[in-house]
This record gives structure tokens, sequence and C-alpha cells, in this order.
């Protein structure tokens, strides 16, 4: 009765137009225009509706219906609320008609409507339908207010800056803790999966939240009797995801439902993946829990991990040592495959030998060819490139004053310290076959491609006439050479080389 005395004169104090629908309005089938931006209804019959025009000005605005009751009180309004487009004129589809699924569900005595901007024109008409589903109580009061915005007006403006926020490029509250619903209107206790609550005395209905964590999928929600004892059966649990429509789980909207059925306890496991992160809000949308009951009741509700995800703190656990051996197997897997890759190079010399070979075999004129061509150029590299020892190699001062090849250009295959190699004129290393495969094909340097063709190492050993290579020619089938001798073979060669491709381009 206080609340109706308030009600009464803050109506009063404001001068707001006061409208009585009974019987005898009714009779007269009059639908009341809306033209002011408010009014104070006593409403004694069951349905009535009323109807406004927007103007042509506002269609680019927010318009809000909004109905804020003086009598019931909260929790006692039984009324459907509802605003069609053009209903009177039979060009209405579904997508024309409006609810207040929150309020109607939750018997609140606030209620809203809002329309988008760009909806409508000034030749439309919204009609307002209010329709009183229990006859119990008599002559609803209460105050009809149309209002329009740029913006989107939040519920009940989410009550005040204790309870929520309002976000106008949504129209949503972003509550505080411990409230919940669409306009921050409900005191809600929190839930933890590190503390049950036990003892929670419920006399007709209370509200209780878990705000979810990224890394949880699914829980188990417990709710049981504090004293089984006691025969209870009406104690009934709605859980359901926020969404900010519908604002809180009740007997005509919920996800999950526990009803005890003469038990002591019930559980029920939830999935938690339809709550995502709100970045209006800044948070994990709740899983929110009303809990009823028609006679006092003595309860405790508990949260635990499902089943699926005991193992979830171990699983953990062992992430690194998934992530170690995922690195040693990639690493293994690497090991082999340059084994492998090595290992076909170092073949590719004989693989190669032994298809010249099969050709041969299948072509009598290429095999002598061939053999001739091999024959004349081994001859001509054993006169001119001996075959000499790594370690040797390495003392001729010519190589030292260079970067020493550690390795075969052609095989890719390390040089052993008493492995045979050859030096080319240009100062260049290889295996003996594996240079004189490239021969056969190339005719000039692995590496620099200096010619090393047949007539050009004939010409230079005909007009070499330098005494130092004459006597190398003679010795080199000596083990102990001097290096000394070797550098100036080898530095008379390459110049002597040098000149010989110079003339060559010069008679061209």
């Amino acid at each position: 009765m206080l609340f109706l005395f308030i009600f009464t004169l803050l109506i009063k104090a404001q001068a707001i137009d006061n409208l009585t629908i009974n019987q005898e309005y009714q009779e007269t089938g009059t639908i009341f225009k809306l033209i002011d931006s408010q009014y104070q209804v006593i409403q004694s019959v069951q349905n009535t509706t009323f109807y406004f025009q927007p103007f042509q000005i506002d269609q680019d605005k927010y318009i809000t219906v909004e109905l804020i009751f003086g009598y019931p009180q909260d929790g006692d309004v039984n009324i459907e609320f509802s605003i069609t487009k053009n209903k009177k004129d039979n060009t209405s589809s579904k997508n024309d008609v409006f609810y207040d699924i929150n309020g109607q569900f939750l018997k609140k005595a606030y209620q809203m409507i809002q329309i988008n901007p760009f909806t409508f024109n000034n030749n439309d008409k919204y009609y307002i339908d209010i329709l009183i589903r229990d006859t119990h109580f008599t002559d609803y009061q209460y105050i009809i207010k149309i209002t329009k915005t740029n913006n989107k007006k939040c519920p009940n403006d989410c009550g005040n800056q204790q309870s929520g926020l309002c976000y106008t490029e949504n129209g949503i509250c972003a509550c505080s803790s411990q409230y919940v619903d669409l306009d921050c209107s409900r005191l809600a206790t929190p839930l933890s999966l590190k503390q049950p609550l036990k003892n929670i005395a419920i006399q007709k209905k209370d509200y209780f939240y878990f705000e979810r964590d990224s890394l949880i999928p699914n829980i188990t929600l417990n709710l049981g009797l504090m004293n089984s004892q006691y025969h209870v059966s009406d104690v009934q649990a709605y859980i359901m995801y926020e969404n900010f429509e519908c604002g809180l789980a009740n007997e005509g909207y919920f996800n999950y439902y526990i009803s005890f059925h003469d038990q002591s306890s019930q559980s029920v496991q939830i999935d938690l993946s339809p709550l995502i992160y709100d970045q209006y809000i800044e948070r994990y949308q709740r899983l929110l829990i009303t809990v009823t009951t028609q006679t006092p009741a003595l309860i405790y509700i508990s949260l635990s991990l499902s089943s699926t995800d005991g193992n979830l703190e171990m699983d953990q656990s062992l992430v690194i040592v998934y992530v170690l051996v995922s690195i040693a197997i990639m690493l293994l897997v690497a090991w082999i495959i340059i084994i492998l890759i090595r290992y076909r190079r170092s073949s590719r010399v004989q693989d190669e030998t032994n298809t010249i070979s099969n050709s041969q075999i299948n072509n009598n004129n290429n095999i002598n060819n061939r053999r001739n061509k091999s024959i004349l150029n081994t001859n001509l590299l054993d006169q001119y490139m001996p075959k000499l020892q790594y370690s040797q190699i390495l003392e001729i001062p010519e190589i030292q004053e260079q970067d020493v090849q550690e390795a075969c250009s052609v095989c890719l295959i390390e040089y052993q310290k008493y492995c045979i190699c050859r030096l080319t004129p240009c100062h260049h290393i290889f295996h003996p076959d594996c240079l004189q495969q490239w021969i056969l094909k190339h005719e000039n340097c692995p590496l620099c491609r200096t010619p090393l063709d047949q007539k050009s190492l004939k010409e230079l050993i005909d007009k070499n006439a330098n005494q130092t290579f004459k006597f190398y020619q003679t010795t080199n089938k000596q083990t102990n050479q001097n290096a000394i001798l070797q550098s100036q073979l080898f530095s008379n060669a390459q110049t002597e080389l040098r000149i010989i491709a110079h003339n060559s381009i010069d008679n061209q």
C-alpha cells in the first residue's frame, strides 16, 4: 500500500493525463489514441487497446513504450503486453508483432518494448494490447510512457549506478556483481566450483548465477535438500544461458530443468560452450539459475567439473610433455630426411655410371664413343691433374691462401684426410670419379666453369715448356713430393691455361 501511495503522489506531481478503462468505456468500442508522451491508466477490464502514430521526422529514432505498474506489485503483474504494427489494416505479419517476454514470464512491474528506427513511416499505426491473464487482482494501475531517442534505451535505465551500467550501442545493461536480469533488478548469489552453498533457505524464489571460465567446457550442477526426512517435492530449478532477451530462467523459458519428485537430491550436466565472451560488457555470459518452491525449504547447491573434465588438470600438466615429444619426433624425421638426401646424392655418381653402362648395352656406337672418350680423358687427367691425397693438396701454398674446400661440390661428401682427390688448374678440389663424370658431360670446372676439354688440356701440355712441369711429369708417381714443387707446377699450369684461353678468344 505504501508503494501505491507513493506512486499516486508521483503521478499528481507530474500532472500526467488520467485514463480509466472500464466496462462502460469498452462498450463504446473506442480505441484511445495516445498523443501525449505518458498517461496514468486505471484498467478494470481484462483487455484494452491503445494506438499511436509516429511522425515522419521520428523515422531515425528508437521508439520505446514502457509500462510502469503501481498496482499490483512486482511479481504479481500477470499480463501480456504486445504491440502490433497496422493491426486494424490487416497488413501486419509476424515480424510486426512485438512482445516483452522478460516482463511477461517474470510478472514484472516494469515492462518495455522498443521499435527500431527506419522500420515505419507516418502512415503506420502501432496498436498496444494489454491483456490481464489473472483476475485475482482488479483495477490494474500503471503509467504508459512513449519516448523517442537517438540511442537505444536500456530496460528501466539499468536500475541505478549501483546495480548496472547501460550500453546504448546495443541497449544492454552490464549488471554489477550479484545483480542479474535485463534491468539488473534482481539480487543473485554467485556460485563457485571451490565452495558449495549449504543451508540456503528458499521461501518462494531465489536466484543464483555462475560466471564461466574460458577453460571450463562443462560442469555438473548438484541440488539437494539439507534434511531428507522432510517430504518436499515442489522444489524446482530452472537453468538458463544469459541471452539478454528473456532475462532470467523461469517456468516459461529455460535450458535445463531440475525437479525433486520426492528425491532428496538431483544433478544435471551443463554444457558451457554457449556462454560466449561479450565484448560490450567485457565478460563471459553467465549461467542463470532460478530456484522456486511453494513451501519453505532448506537446500544446498554445489558445482563440480563433469566426468569428462575430471582429468582437466592432469591433461594440462601433460601439455608440456606432449609438446616435447612432438618436437623430438619432428627432429627425428628431419634427421632421417637429411640422411636420405645425402645418401641419394652420394649414390648419384654410381647411378649415373650404371645408367651409362646400361645405355651402352643398347647402343654399340655409343659404347665405343664413350669408352674412347673416357680413356682419353683419364689419360689427360692423370697427366695434367694427377691424383693426390687431400692432405697433400692442403700443403700447396696457393691452396692455403684461399678458402679450402671441405667437401666435393659434385657429390657433396666431405673429404677425409687421406682420400684421393684431383686439383684443377683453377685450384678446385674434386673426387677423381666425380670430376671425370662431370667432364664427360660438361668439359669445364664444376665451380668456376674454366674450360677443361681435351683440346685445351692438350694445348696446355704441348705449349708448356717449363722445366718444373716436365720434372713433375716424370716424378708424379712418387709419394713424397716436395710441396713447393707442386705449387710451382700448378701455378705455371694455371698461367698457361689462361694464356691458351685468351689466345683462343683472340683467334675467334
